[in-house]
């Protein structure tokens, strides 16, 4: 088995979207193609100068070690780190700011790793848990 891989994907650690994102993952051809990285709010833990540090440092290992190009951000509606859905007035907003914050992750990663490629996705679900995961 090659030691090496294309891709550093960083979830949620929230349970309900496991078995979707690894599903996404397979359906796109990155099955064993990626290092993972899981911490509450994605985006919100690089852009926090508290987690920040550990989040590039794992970064750091995947592309030294594995070689990883790409950074793949998978940020999801009623995210925990940030009070759930109930924060925002509605999903327009919610994404809005996921959105915001996930550019902000993505000028930090390339203020350290200029030569990365980065795609940012916000995973939504249905009132029937139908999940969508799309590239912002």
């Amino acid at each position: 088995m090659s030691h090496e891989c294309n891709n550093f994907l960083m979830t949620c650690i929230d349970f309900r979207f496991h078995e979707a994102i690894y599903q996404w993952a397979k359906d796109k051809g990155l099955q064993n193609d990626f290092d993972l990285v899981s911490m509450a709010g994605v985006q919100k833990s690089i852009i926090d100068e508290d987690t920040r540090a550990a989040v590039l440092k794992q970064l750091d290992i995947s592309v030294r070690l594995h070689k990883s190009h790409t950074v793949i951000l998978i940020a999801h509606q009623d995210c925990g780190a940030y009070g759930g859905s109930v924060t925002f007035a509605s999903w327009d907003e919610e994404k809005a700011k996921y959105i915001e914050d996930l550019n902000k992750a993505e000028e930090l990663i390339y203020q350290k790793f200029s030569n990365l490629n980065v795609r940012k996705m916000v995973l939504t679900f249905d009132s029937e848990n139908k999940i969508e995961i799309i590239e912002v």
